[in-house]
């Protein structure tokens, strides 16, 4: 009886495997390619490709990912901040963070980055993961020593590895909108007037790109039985009525948005050579959300793990953007979401 010989196809073996090419990942895959560590980088999601984002950074940003002036190729928009508070009827030129603030557009950010980092992109959704003696496995046509989870809040490591780990009470939801708009100011407001556990934006980007957008703790939303959408378009009346966007734009603005988490001592983000970092570790500053970062943060602490030069420890991470004053009252409300001295 003669039969047919299927040949499957061999697995690949790799040290790392990162998983998620957004800043947390191809920072990490950076510095281990620097290190002449053999790392691949899986991705859903072909790059360049549309991220939701106020696209905020830091100074310590750009020292953290070595971006010296003109490095950079796309429009980088120093931010001049207005806040806008509850009860003043005006804005104040000020804002207490540490250095300069910028602005830029997750889809070329986030794009070049992983492409500089040198490392090997693969476009791949991650289905399954599997501990098989000292690898994992990632769908049985991947086999890696460390495995690096860095796909955002719904990433698959963290759901496959580190299940039922979230805080409900430090997520956050968004709804935004970025577009082309020549006509708007180049001047960043933050209003914190809404009455939300949380604040929202109008972030001018290069190019006359706009980001206008808010953020709330998820928790307060349901205890208030508050809609997220309906703040989210009292918001645009607002604008409109200061004269800062005109009502047919705001008509044609189509919203979505994104849940992630901000940064809280539980959770666990390693296990057996397998490190969560960025938003799959839920690392966001614990004032105002700031995700860029700590995960940048984050991927270059991992990095330093895998090579033997450091550990993996998210009670490093910056908890908080803000400075001063403000950052000490902030974390005397957070005192118990704060790491352990």
């Amino acid at each position: 009886m003669s039969g047919v010989v299927v040949s499957l196809p061999a697995m690949r073996e790799i040290e790392t495997i990162v998983v998620g090419g957004g800043p947390a990942g191809s920072t990490c895959a950076r510095r281990l390619r620097r290190h002449g560590r053999d790392v691949v980088v899986l991705d859903k999601a072909t790059f360049p490709r549309l991220k939701l984002c106020a696209g905020w950074i830091t100074e310590k940003v750009l020292r953290d990912l070595e971006i010296a002036p003109g490095d950079y190729p796309h429009p980088m928009l120093p931010l001049d901040i207005r806040s806008h508070l509850r009860g003043v009827p005006f804005a104040l030129r000020w804002f207490p963070t540490p250095g300069k603030n910028y602005s830029i557009r997750r889809i070329e950010f986030d794009a070049w980055l992983l492409a500089r980092s040198g490392a090997e992109v693969i476009r791949h959704d991650v289905r399954s993961i599997r501990r098989e003696d000292d690898r994992w496995i990632v769908d049985d046509a991947y086999a890696c020593r460390w495995l690096i989870g860095a796909g955002g809040t719904m990433c698959p490591v963290r759901r496959a590895v580190f299940p039922g780990q979230r805080s409900k009470s430090r997520q956050i939801v968004t709804l935004e909108k970025e577009f082309f708009h020549p006509a708007r100011e180049d001047i960043c407001r933050l209003y914190f007037k809404r009455g939300l556990v949380g604040y929202a934006w109008v972030v001018p980007k290069g190019d006359g790109h706009v980001n206008i957008g808010l953020g709330a703790k998820a928790k307060h939303l349901r205890k208030s039985g508050t809609d997220i959408h309906a703040h989210f378009r009292a918001f645009l009346d607002d604008l409109i009525a200061e004269g800062r966007l005109d009502a047919a734009t705001a008509a044609g603005l189509n919203e979505t948005g994104h849940p992630y988490y901000l940064f809280t001592r539980d959770g666990a983000v390693r296990a057996d050579h397998c490190l969560l970092i960025g938003d799959s570790a839920g690392l966001a500053t614990m004032d105002l959300g700031e995700g860029i970062g700590p995960a940048v943060e984050s991927g270059l602490m991992a990095a330093d793990e895998i090579v033997g030069q450091g550990t993996w420890d998210k009670g490093k991470v910056t908890l908080f953007s803000l400075a001063g004053l403000a950052q000490r009252l902030m974390r005397a409300a957070n005192r118990r979401h704060l790491p352990a001295a």
